[in-house]
């Protein structure tokens, strides 16, 4: 080799960085975890009964239930992920919310995923005003979104995948960057 030539070294990538992207993939994923759950959960719906006789004991958050009565009060104009129009009612005689497309036709029949507690906040306001207009839940309502089915939104799961390739990458690396340390 020549004094001019020099041999360049690979760039070594940073096992902090490797830390930061492996912490944040996880967190990513348990954050996603509900989604990807409702996704793989049964596509049988769990009756909860009508007017006549609701069964609320048989609900199960972040599951496919149906159910059906008249709604009380409703609050409309709500956004929801898809950039729809969304229309928020209260469910005679219960303490369940249901959050349903404002286009959609007026029905009793209600069908769609049963949201998981920690969504339940996003929807305080809705059920406030829907408190105003006559309905009784108060603070302990469940939220049905109407129309969201199990294994129809493939973006959870493949992100969820790319997301334990990521992580797995980011490990396999981690622990080969410490191997290589301890055996220097």
């Amino acid at each position: 080799m020549s004094a001019t030539a020099e041999v360049q070294r690979p760039r070594r990538r940073s096992p902090l960085l490797a830390a930061a992207v492996l912490a944040a993939s996880l967190w990513l994923l348990w954050d996603m975890r509900l989604d990807v759950a409702y996704y793989a959960s049964s596509e049988a719906p769990i009756d909860l009964g009508d007017v006549r006789a609701f069964h609320l004991d048989r609900a199960r958050p972040n599951r496919l239930v149906r159910i059906s009565g008249p709604l009380v009060g409703s609050v409309g104009g709500v956004e929801g992920r898809a950039g729809e129009r969304r229309r928020v009612s209260g469910l005679f005689g219960t303490n369940l919310i249901v959050d349903r497309s404002a286009a959609a036709s007026p029905a009793n029949v209600y069908e769609g995923r049963l949201l998981p507690a920690n969504r339940r906040g996003d929807y305080a306001a809705f059920a406030a005003e829907l408190s105003r207009q006559g309905f009784g839940a108060g603070d302990h309502y469940m939220v049905l979104r109407e129309g969201e089915r199990p294994r129809t939104r493939l973006r959870d799961p493949a992100i969820a995948i790319g997301l334990v390739a990521l992580a797995s990458l980011n490990a396999a690396f981690l622990v080969r960057s410490l191997a290589a340390r301890r055996g220097a």
